[in-house]
């Protein structure tokens, strides 16, 4: 056993009492909270976290995904430090914005045209902003537990269980967050990842009203659940046939290939959300589409944008010179590597659940993986839903991992960046084996 969490004598222990004082929660992420305390870290190299108290941890959640090469990545410090002498913001633009479009339009077939923001959330809220102007209609549909940021209509139904959730094909629309306005239920439409026939109708049903569909296609709160290819393909047909956009996330999944999973897939969406990778490990959004589409983000003739966007940070060349290093680091053979990476992870999660015949399941693709205590067919966010009893089993394994080195999270998903060698994988699986020893015995 390697490290001693949890120990109320811990310095991440003792900053977690101090910050208590002045955040709510100690710190100004829910994500990162741990009970009883989260982790304070000191730096990273490579896979590898080390905490205030010297405590060394794989990291196999990469700031929940948004780094793919590695921490402190030589390339990418080079660059960004080259950068700092140069200047962090300014009230004008600099040429590394127009680099990191230019390369992400090259990569992604369906986007003419890109405009940043700072973070996925944003970006996801604008996009829906610009399908409701450029459709002039109000409504979007989105997928059952689907996360996509913290904006009220986006996060619709994330959370929602059993009490609340509705029939299987016709999803209520669940509020997250207390005090959403009452109009959420007006303004959104919950669809169940999969169902195709459910999402036909649905679309065709709002029709007139629907500005645009929102889907990721392998979203990590619902699973990581295999596409079915007649899902994407009636999202992507019936918006068409009534008029409407088709928004695709890839805030995660544009780590699955050069092009995303939109590529692996055929799809092209009217417009593309990304963010994470593509800022090098630094704040970022984007969103990225036709250009006709795109449009509503252009002051014509000095009037107002239909979609004015803006942000004090926003491009700031900093996280656009290291989204331009990260991106040319990321070439063919590298996606290659990560798959490799995500299958030996994947396969030898398998082996040991089979090993020790444990009714588990691993699913994902890529550098992405997420652990199921169960082995129920998951095809939508009902499916991984876990119960309060799988919830316990999954804190009780990402504590048994901390105590093994590992950083997973507490809902079993996992992300592996480049940086990661056969012998840390060899650690992970190890870890694995005696976590499940004690979580399953």
């Amino acid at each position: 056993m390697g490290n001693g969490y949890p120990a109320s004598t811990s310095r991440s222990a003792e900053l977690h009492r101090r910050g208590l004082a002045v955040i709510p929660d100690g710190v100004s992420r829910s994500t990162v909270i741990i009970r009883p305390h989260p982790i304070y870290v000191d730096n990273a190299k490579g896979a590898w976290i080390t905490d205030v108290d010297g405590n060394r941890y794989l990291d196999c959640n990469n700031n929940f995904t948004s780094i793919i090469l590695g921490h402190a990545d030589p390339v990418i410090e080079a660059a960004v430090r080259k950068q700092l002498g140069r200047g962090t913001a300014f009230s004008m633009a600099t040429e590394a914005e127009i680099e990191l479009a230019e390369i992400l339009c090259s990569r992604i077939s369906s986007c003419e045209q890109m405009r940043f923001c700072n973070s996925g959330t944003e970006g996801v809220m604008g996009a829906i902003k610009a399908a409701r102007a450029f459709t002039g209609r109000p409504t979007i549909i989105k997928v059952e537990g689907s996360y996509h940021g913290t904006y009220d209509h986006a996060e619709a139904s994330l959370g929602s269980d059993p009490s609340n959730w509705g029939l299987a094909d016709a999803p209520s629309t669940v509020p997250y967050a207390q005090g959403a306005p009452d109009s959420l239920a007006d303004e959104v439409v919950v669809v169940q990842f999969n169902d195709a026939h459910g999402a036909v109708e649905t679309i065709r049903r709002v029709g007139t009203r629907l500005a645009a569909v929102l889907c990721d296609l392998m979203p990590s709160r619902v699973g990581m659940p295999v596409l079915d290819p007649t899902f994407s393909e009636a999202l992507r047909t019936t918006t068409q046939e009534v008029g409407a956009l088709l928004i695709l996330d890839e805030v995660i999944s544009f780590r699955l290939a050069h092009g995303g999973a939109q590529a692996i897939h055929g799809i092209d969406p009217d417009l593309t959300v990304l963010a994470k990778i593509i800022g090098g490990g630094f704040p970022v959004g984007a969103i990225g589409g036709r250009s006709d589409v795109m449009e509503v983000f252009a002051a014509v003739d000095g009037d107002r944008a239909a979609v004015p966007s803006g942000g004090t940070y926003t491009a700031n060349p900093v996280t656009m010179t290291a989204g331009v290093a990260c991106m040319r680091e990321l070439t063919g053979p590298n996606f290659d590597r990560l798959d490799d990476i995500g299958n030996q992870i994947r396969q030898g999660l398998e082996g040991l659940f089979e090993e020790r015949a444990i009714e588990w399941q691993v699913t994902g693709a890529g550098s992405l993986f997420r652990i199921h205590p169960h082995q129920r067919r998951i095809c939508s966010y009902r499916d991984a839903h876990l119960n309060s009893d799988e919830t316990t089993v999954m804190t009780s394994l990402q504590h048994r991992l901390l105590e093994r080195e590992v950083y997973l999270s507490g809902y079993g998903m996992g992300c592996v960046n480049l940086a990661t060698s056969d012998a840390d994988i060899h650690h992970f699986l190890g870890a694995a084996s005696e976590a499940l020893r004690l979580v399953v015995p």
